[in-house]
């Protein structure tokens, strides 16, 4: 059962209805691919229809890829020469592209979100896609053909489009969050909006209509292939375009938001049947196959606002035209036939998979008009939960006001300190009538909403199923209501029982739906926890090892180190004299390992105090250049107005200073650069500090096994592999986390994040996170 916060984000995402929908000629496509008989030639009238369209039709086919010679100046030529598919996928990809334009909108600021770098992603991603599918066997089975690759491509993304469009300034929050912890957009996204692109994505999709490939591309692609549910139809089509993002991310072209690869590149190979000789034969040809796409597709002008401005004032104007209508000719009928036009027209017009709050809205509608009355509040209270929803809609059919409203809170057994209990409206005796006057159980509502309803005395009518109330409609009156409503019982009855069977039925499924969201949710972190819990369980056993091993060899050292010492003294030989005093200086030497050993496998519990993130880095810098020679490094340091962090300061110290040490003996003495950096992530409520280097950087492997206790790539003897274990190990004692980026030749990134002392996180307060519903 979805919670408040859950109901939070569903108001959100439902504002996707706002957003322009698609232009005719891309419906009519739709409904072509679905049509078995329709043929190459009706597609080719449909486009030659649109000029514009058909002119970037025949650009496509006179692009490098084409292999098309002479010119070609009709569109049955065209669609003959690219073939079905090709121009199907084509003319959705133009056409919505041009619905959702490639122009940030006017929202009054500048946004740190470039939609021009976006889409070249987008475009990039779809053009890998593309000439990945072309190395891909031709069969029935294969699912990923080249023209489909190409639309998924360019649409996986769309959800971050919707989100900017609907919440500009928390998605550009988002973005700005993102570029600082160097982490998943998607992850933010669900921390900052409480709802990730993904979700965004896959409702858009939903409601445009488009194709389920196109929707489980864009709600799933960034998962591993085994994680995919049984339900996606074409998982191959879902993991080639999860590997074209992938190839495109480590091209760094154009602006995707996730720095993070989390799935092997193998293992989407394997999964696709492609070999690394297939990937390197299609990836030179990427440029120039982007720079012909762009062209045709648009990408090297503005979107113009003008045409979604017309499009939203014309579909505005049509919806008041028909609730005029409607309301004019609920006017004119007999009570009898006005309630049954009423009831035939809310089932009528409900899709069949309406959420609560399209019901709610036509229950508040057809109340209006049955009632008589100017305003009406159709509520929703979902079995289980603690809240109601609620529509406010005036005499015109016209929703305004839609809120979330709290069920007031009473003790459940105070004697015995049980848990609150929520005051719910009980279902109404059989025989009091559907019109009731507002009770004391449905005080907390009215309370609410009130002001907003006119006249002075309040009643309603009970939605119920399965014997418990479900919602309601409340409307304001002279007294008298009920009295004035009575020849209609029955009428009222009926049509009150047709929108709570609606209701409940929608209820459920939303419900559903949201389940399957939370399931694959629920998928991406049990991935992201399976890591940190095999990792976590190898440090106990290193640890478990390390301490073994000490307790083992610490009886021996002191039999070696004392005789050792005795032994000095006896001898009177200056060479033996000599070998027993480096005997007896190794054992102490190899006892101070052993310690060290020890510290690593048992360390000391953290003493969390407030401590100045200045402090503890210029501490650490200091130790760091006490225990290195800095040579003729460059080492920069700036820190930004951060909170001071709740950690042991010692352990969080020793840590930096071994990040620190690691960077200096990665550059280069006479033209190494070291930069220190500290700034303050709000939403995570996290303190980042990034230690970066222009050194040697590392390899791939060594990069995963970088925090891996004993592993080290210097000589035998120059370092025991337990600088960043260790670190790692007392950064995570203090509820912080460390991160790493690193490539060969371009140096190392580190990150390490440390929960600030006061600061709260966006979560904690819902409205920082919502904007206008």
């Amino acid at each position: 059962m979805p919670d408040l916060k859950e109901k939070r984000v569903e108001l959100i995402l439902r504002q996707l209805e706002e957003l322009p929908t698609l232009p005719a000629v891309a419906v009519q496509v739709l409904e072509l691919a679905a049509d078995e008989t329709a043929g190459a030639a009706e597609l080719a009238a449909l486009v030659a229809a649109d000029p514009a369209l058909a002119s970037r039709i025949l650009q496509l086919v006179h692009r490098a890829d084409a292999g098309v010679r002479g010119e070609v100046e009709s569109v049955e030529r065209a669609v003959v020469l690219l073939g079905f598919e090709a121009v199907r996928s084509a003319v959705l990809a133009i056409t919505i592209f041009q619905t959702v334009g490639a122009a940030n909108p006017a929202t009054g600021c500048t946004s740190p979100f470039s939609r021009e770098e976006f889409w070249k992603h987008c475009l990039a991603v779809a053009c890998c896609a593309e000439l990945l599918a072309e190395q891909m066997p031709t069969s029935p089975s294969n699912g990923a053909d080249p023209a489909t690759a190409f639309l998924c491509g360019l649409l996986h993304d769309l959800g971050k489009i919707a989100l900017d469009t609907m919440l500009p300034k928390s998605f550009g929050r988002v973005v700005e969050a993102a570029e600082l912890l160097r982490g998943n957009i998607a992850d933010i996204e669900r921390s900052v909006i409480g709802v990730d692109h993904l979700v965004a994505g896959k409702r858009l999709c939903e409601q445009w209509n488009l194709p389920a490939v196109i929707r489980d591309c864009a709600w799933l692609h960034g998962q591993l292939p085994a994680t995919l549910p049984a339900t996606v139809k074409v998982p191959r089509l879902v993991n080639l375009i999860t590997l074209a993002d992938q190839l495109v991310r480590e091209q760094h072209l154009g602006y995707s938001g996730n720095y993070t690869f989390t799935i092997p590149r193998q293992e989407l190979a394997d999964a696709l049947g492609l070999a690394d000789e297939a990937i390197d034969r299609a990836m030179p040809n990427l440029v120039a196959r982007i720079e012909t796409r762009a062209e045709a597709l648009g990408l090297n002008r503005a979107t113009t606002g003008e045409l979604y401005q017309q499009a939203l004032a014309q579909a505005n104007r049509e919806l008041g035209r028909m609730t005029t209508t409607l309301a004019a000719k609920n006017r004119r009928l007999a009570v009898r036939a006005k309630f049954f036009d009423a009831l035939s027209g809310f089932h009528g017009e409900l899709r069949p998979d309406a959420p609560p709050r399209s019901v709610l809205e036509a229950i508040a509608q057809t109340a209006v008009g049955v009632l008589g009355v100017p305003v009406t509040a159709a509520f929703s209270l979902p079995p289980g939960q603690k809240f109601a929803e609620v529509i406010l809609c005036d005499q015109s059919g016209k929703v305004f006001e839609q809120s979330l409203i709290d069920f007031p809170a009473v003790p459940h057994d105070a004697a015995a300190g049980a848990a609150e209990a929520v005051i719910r409206p009980a279902r109404p005796a059989t025989g009091d009538g559907p019109v009731m006057p507002a009770a004391e159980d449905i005080e907390w509502l009215v309370a609410a909403i009130s002001p907003r309803l006119p006249h002075g005395h309040r009643f309603w009518i009970c939605l119920e199923a399965d014997g418990a109330c479900i919602g309601g409609v409340v409307w304001g009156a002279e007294s008298g209501e009920a009295q004035r409503l009575s020849p209609q019982v029955q009428e009222i009855s009926a049509i009150a029982a047709g929108w709570g069977l609606a209701l409940r039925t929608a209820q459920i499924r939303d419900e559903s739906r949201t389940l399957a969201e939370q399931l694959a949710d629920s998928n991406r972190r049990l991935q992201s926890a399976q890591a940190e819990l095999l990792r976590s369980r190898t440090m106990t056993s290193v640890g478990e090892m390390a301490a073994g091993a000490a307790h083992e060899m610490n009886n021996p050292l002191a039999v070696i180190s004392g005789r050792s010492q005795l032994l000095a003294l006896q001898l009177t030989d200056p060479k033996y004299k000599a070998a027993a005093h480096l005997i007896h200086e190794q054992s102490h030497r190899l006892s101070a390992i052993i310690t060290e050993l020890m510290d690593f496998a048992k360390p000391e519990p953290p003493h969390p105090v407030m401590s100045d993130v200045s402090e503890l880095l210029e501490r650490a810098l200091h130790e760091a250049k006490l225990q290195n020679d800095p040579a003729d490094r460059s080492i920069e340091l700036t820190i930004e107005e951060v909170p001071a962090v709740l950690v042991d300061a010692a352990q969080v110290s020793a840590a930096l200073t071994e990040v620190i040490e690691n960077a200096l003996h990665a550059t280069d003495a006479k033209t190494g650069h070291v930069a220190l950096h500290a700034a303050f992530d709000a939403y995570s409520a996290r303190v980042v500090v990034t230690v970066a280097d222009n050194g040697c950087g590392m390899d791939e492997e060594t990069a995963k096994r970088a925090f891996d206790p004993f592993f080290s790539n210097k000589p035998a003897g120059r370092r025991r592999g337990l600088g960043l274990a260790k670190a790692l190990r007392w950064i995570e004692a203090s509820g912080g986390s460390i991160r790493l980026e690193s490539r060969i030749d371009h140096g190392t990134r580190i990150l390490v994040l440390l929960p600030a002392a006061s600061a709260q996180s966006a979560d904690a307060d819902p409205q920082r996170r919502a904007e206008n519903f």
